[in-house]
């Protein structure tokens, strides 16, 4: 707007020297003072008309101005209507703007949170495909789960669909039973090749030639290899026969070839019993001893008939007849029965009283129990000391075991199962030496009370019938 003013007056002040031009050269080319005077006059009427022409183009060019202005003026208070409105939004968008980066902030910490659960899910995974049967058969495992465990990437769908897929395939191979032709890393540490069967995901076996067995996953060679051992023969021919079709049933190891490795290494006894300890030989010798108890108990309570009623019928027979010295005859031969040591006491005191004939027999009695009862309490004490000393002893390895643990810590949960299977070792010993103990103790016990019953029974016979001849 300014410049159009500048321009306006430049305009005029244009008319003015032009018309003070036309004077000047009236002037010089007037042939008289009243031709210039007229030519001035003439002039000025003319500069007049330019003023007031000028002057009407000044108010016209005013007015257009003013409307100019004003309508400046109204497109000033729109735009500043419009600016209000624009501040408005503005705010408006600072406040969307803080809005979305609180989610995006929450939404960062979900991703690094789901990233991190990705991450520890695909560690699980990776233990769960190192001692898995089915990883040989697919070796691409290892490659899809790689990038989820590296820190400083985040994971994508591709990943987690890698993940998922290693799960569903883990799923479905537990439930097929699968037979291939394979290789594998036999005892000797050599790769052959044979035939493989794998039931799920707990069981895989092998045949090649005539050799049979279970196999486990290296996950250090990332290799099937055969379970050191050879099974025993009855699960050999199970395998075989398995092979072969013509059995549908077969062993299965669901612990990847631990217990296959205990079936198949044949520990000797002697290594079985040093296994538990020092108190594992006054275990041996308490069984021992008793076994000696056990025999000569047996044979001398076996060699005592517990019926003597037809040794008792023949004394009754003869003494009825008075033939005192055939009875002792027959007491004589059998002095090996105690019965017949209690009727030959009983004969030497038939001439005296009813009291002094059974105080006699009593006393035949409790001569004989000592040699009945014989080591019969010394069994009793072997028995309860067995399982004693195989609690001692295992409370004596459990005791090492923690130690070790407080040394080395729980890592190793086979080396905690070993020293408690060993420390446990001692109580299996206590207790398969205190069980025949006290079934054979129980068994000399009714022999002796069922011989001394017989003693009573046919003492008491005895003194009926001499008290029946007196009369």
């Amino acid at each position: 707007m300014k410049l159009r003013i500048e321009n306006r007056k430049l305009r005029i002040e244009l008319l003015l020297l032009a018309a003070l031009v036309l004077f000047s050269a009236a002037v010089v080319h007037a042939d008289t003072w009243q031709n210039a005077v007229a030519q001035i006059s003439q002039d000025l009427t003319q500069s007049r008309k330019d003023v007031e022409t000028a002057q009407q183009i000044v108010g016209d060019e005013r007015s257009r101005l003013n409307r100019e202005l004003s309508a400046l003026r109204a497109e000033a208070a729109q735009d500043e209507k419009s600016l209000q409105t624009l501040k408005t939004q503005f705010e408006e968008l600072l406040q969307t703007e803080e809005k979305l980066r609180k989610d995006i902030e929450a939404q960062e910490a979900e991703t690094k949170t789901l990233a991190e659960t990705l991450r520890t899910a695909a560690k699980d995974v990776k233990e769960l495909v190192d001692s898995s049967l089915i990883t040989p058969e697919n070796a691409s495992r290892h490659a899809h789960l790689a990038p989820l465990l590296k820190p400083e990437r985040s994971p994508g769908m591709d990943d987690i669909e890698n993940l998922t897929a290693i799960l569903f395939e883990e799923m479905e191979g537990g439930k097929e039973i699968r037979k291939r032709t394979g290789t594998f890393i036999n005892d000797e540490g050599a790769e052959v090749s044979g035939t493989l069967i794998r039931i799920g995901k707990f069981t895989s076996l092998y045949q090649t030639g005539d050799a049979v067995g279970y196999l486990r996953f290296d996950k250090s060679l990332q290799k099937l290899t055969a379970v050191p051992g050879k099974p025993p023969w009855h699960i050999r021919r199970n395998i075989e026969e398995y092979f072969s079709g013509k059995s549908d049933s077969v062993p299965l190891d669901l612990t990847g070839g631990i217990i296959a490795e205990q079936v198949n290494r044949k520990q000797k006894f002697r290594e079985h019993l040093e296994a538990g300890g020092l108190l594992v030989w006054p275990i041996l010798l308490i069984a021992a001893v008793a076994l000696l108890m056990c025999a000569e108990r047996l044979y001398t309570l076996g060699r005592i008939p517990a019926n003597t009623d037809r040794i008792m019928e023949n004394i009754r027979a003869l003494f009825s007849e008075g033939d005192v010295k055939g009875c002792q005859a027959i007491c004589e031969k059998h002095s090996k029965i105690p019965v017949c040591n209690i009727i030959k006491t009983g004969l030497d005191y038939v001439q005296f009283s009813r009291e002094s004939l059974e105080n006699a027999l009593e006393e035949a009695v409790l001569r004989e129990l000592p040699r009945l009862e014989r080591f019969l309490s010394t069994l009793a004490v072997l028995a309860a000391v067995a399982p004693l000393l195989g609690l001692l002893g295992t409370v004596t390895g459990m005791i090492h075991t923690f130690q070790g643990i407080t040394v080395f810590g729980t890592s190793d949960p086979r080396m905690m199962s070993g020293g408690i299977s060993e420390a446990l070792i001692t109580t299996e010993l206590g207790l398969s030496a205190a069980i025949p103990i006290i079934i054979a103790h129980h068994f000399f016990d009714r022999r002796v009370e069922k011989i001394i019953g017989d003693m009573e029974e046919k003492g008491t016979a005895f003194v009926t019938l001499v008290l029946k001849i007196e009369k």
